[in-house]
């Protein structure tokens, strides 16, 4: 059993849409979705710079084709999957993948997303850190210590040695001279706007949810593991409803992993840029079949 994993905001970079492997189809797609958006997407991806890509509200439609793209070009060659998740923004491609909704609607959400993180980054100043290598009791300690300044969060339960945090700066800040202080494992600040996957975005999902409402979603073709509960579900309401609480609440990705192996997957493929779902699903899965579609050679 084939699972196809998504990658989020994080892994864009400039000419990641010229690696998928059919040109053509690429860009039909890419003109699909500047239509959609009124604007050139392609030329954001492929020649555009590097700041204008990474705003947020750009980001997202741009990882979302790119990802479609590969999916079509994987479709044309004979390939699919049995089941699916993304990391965030990549769980709208696997369930777009899915057939939940279309790619042009894909496009309109993952835009509006964009904007309204954009706008609440503006609103609820705040940043997100990598902590790596802390057991779960410490990593309850630093968080512990970074709640006196503020408020602080677990926002992506990405491996087992792997924990992101958003919150406040005084809080993060915090946490990160306590991880310093314990004098094991090691705390990154994040290049991000805004306290993503945190309760702090509350104001950000209730309007994105009104958003969600407004787009046709049927029941997925194939099963789809969502962020929230890392279960996969089958009722168009209920994955509407997911995707809104995603917007505020932690990504279960240690989780979602371990539901993929339960549902039976025994090959993994990154569809997406850069590779970083592989390395966290060699993590997860030792040994494990899990490849990244920009390493493989494709003829």
């Amino acid at each position: 059993m084939t699972a196809f994993l998504f990658p989020g905001q994080g892994s864009q970079y400039v000419g990641m849409a010229g690696k998928v492997v059919d040109p053509i189809l690429t860009r039909r797609l890419f003109g699909q979705a500047s239509d959609v958006l009124g604007l050139d997407l392609w030329n954001l991806v492929e020649i555009g710079d590097e700041a204008a890509l990474t705003r947020t509200e750009n980001t997202q439609p741009a990882l979302f084709a790119t990802e479609m793209a590969w999916v079509e070009a994987l479709a044309s060659r004979g390939m699919g999957c049995d089941v699916a998740a993304g990391h965030s923004l990549g769980e709208f491609s696997a369930l777009c993948c899915a057939g939940v909704f279309t790619f042009e609607d894909g496009i309109r959400l993952v835009r509006r997303r964009g904007e309204i993180m954009a706008r609440a980054a503006s609103g609820s100043p705040g940043t997100m850190a990598a902590v790596v290598g802390l057991d779960d009791n410490d990593l309850q300690r630093v968080l512990a210590e970074g709640r006196r300044s503020g408020i602080v969060e677990v926002a992506n339960y990405n491996a087992s040695d792997q924990t992101v945090v958003s919150g406040e700066m005084a809080a993060v800040d915090r946490v990160i001279g306590a991880v310093k202080e314990i004098g094991r494992g090691r705390a990154i600040k994040l290049r991000v706007s805004a306290p993503f996957h945190s309760s702090i975005m509350a104001g950000g999902a209730a309007e994105f949810g009104a958003v969600v409402h407004d787009i046709s979603f049927s029941r997925p073709r194939f099963p789809v593991v969502n962020n929230v509960a890392a279960l996969s579900e089958d009722d168009p309401e209920t994955i509407r409803e997911c995707l809104v609480a995603q917007f505020k609440s932690p990504v279960q990705w240690v989780r979602t992993m371990e539901t993929l192996q339960r549902l039976g997957a025994s090959e993994y493929l990154e569809v997406g840029p850069k590779g970083v779902l592989t390395a966290l699903g060699r993590k997860a899965v030792p040994g494990g079949n899990i490849r990244a579609v920009e390493e493989e050679t494709w003829q």
